[in-house]
């Protein structure tokens, strides 16, 4: 069982021509289901996706027209409540990570760029609301 796990967890999200800018996850209490929220983007469009991790990392292998198709019904407008989110989720990753090493590691210099680009997009966000 931990094998089938592994693999499953190991599988990458390919959602080509959109561009994962962050995920994130947490399992529904009532369902039990690992939910997924990831933010996209192309040509300077932000969108967000929200579902079944599992059915997302399925979505990712198959043809590149079912993908098209499904992120286009399936993406939502990105809002400051999901980057919010991402960002406090990045955050945590982050200080958890600093705290263990004192040296900065590649998996750091990582999340501190998402984290980085997460907070100019929510400026962006917020200054495109003001205009």
């Amino acid at each position: 069982m931990n094998t089938v796990k592994t693999i499953m967890d190991n599988r990458k999200i390919n959602l080509f021509p959109w561009e994962k800018i962050s995920i994130t996850s947490e399992i529904e209490h009532h369902t039990l289901i690992d939910v997924a929220t990831i933010i996209i983007f192309k040509d300077d469009e932000y969108y967000f996706i929200q579902d079944d991790i599992e059915k997302v990392r399925d979505v990712s292998i198959m043809p590149q027209y079912i993908k098209e198709d499904w992120i286009k019904y399936n993406r939502k407008e990105l809002n400051m409540f999901v980057i919010n989110k991402h960002i406090k989720e990045y955050e945590s990753k982050l200080k958890e990570s600093v705290e263990f090493n004192s040296v900065k590691t590649e998996k750091e210099r990582e999340l501190e760029e998402k984290l980085n680009l997460l907070k100019s997009l929510r400026r962006d966000l917020i200054i495109k609301g003001i205009i």
